[in-house]
């Protein structure tokens, strides 16, 4: 059985399914997104031209939490999602979506430091988001490791990566990535320094 994960190093999606595939073998197909060749090359295989995208012959499988189903299923890696842990990773995923906007926002040239609703509506989510995952983060994801806490620590180190979280006054954050971040996965897996 042989896998390809189409991806880049510093997505927190790629890295995500990255850490789930930590005892199954893949070759990681880099590719830049940005560029036309890359760009094209993504959209060959998947309509979305989002990352990552998982090739197994010739079955493609688009989105992480679907590659993380098909993963599941196939290698037994973690008991079924409860709604609750489905409902966990449907709020990170959604935070993650957010940070993505505004870093495309930065990237793009526009202030995010504005007073438009898009802006402000992206930030809100991320801060609900958190404020919501507050019990979680003090408990149980210090305990466990399985997809919502690999999926909650890709958002958090990402975001702090691209200067987009703020964890000062967070400590539960804090504590939880550096409870998780001695995890060899985690460091193997460790974007590139910007």
């Amino acid at each position: 059985m042989s896998y390809t994960l189409l991806g880049s190093a510093p997505s927190p999606y790629v890295r995500k399914i990255r850490m789930l595939m930590e005892s199954i073998p893949y070759e990681l197909q880099e590719l830049n997104i940005y560029e036309t060749q890359d760009g094209l090359t993504l959209n060959k295989v998947n309509p979305t031209n989002q990352i990552p995208v998982l090739m197994d012959g010739d079955q493609r499988i688009w989105d992480s939490r679907v590659i993380y189903n098909y993963l599941n299923r196939k290698h037994k890696l973690y008991p079924e999602l409860s709604i609750d842990e489905e409902n966990l990773i449907t709020a990170i995923d959604g935070a993650m979506t957010s940070a993505i906007n505004l870093l495309l926002m930065k990237r793009s040239g526009m202030n995010t430091d504005e007073n438009f609703m898009f802006i402000n509506r992206q930030k809100e989510r991320i801060e609900s988001v958190l404020d919501f995952l507050k019990p979680y983060l003090g408990h149980q994801g210090l305990n466990e490791w399985n997809f919502v806490t690999i999926s909650l620590y890709t958002l958090l180190d990402w975001g702090v990566y691209r200067n987009i979280l703020d964890l000062k006054d967070r400590p539960e954050c804090q504590k939880f990535l550096q409870t998780h971040g001695t995890r060899l996965i985690v460091q193997k897996t460790q974007p590139p320094k910007v």
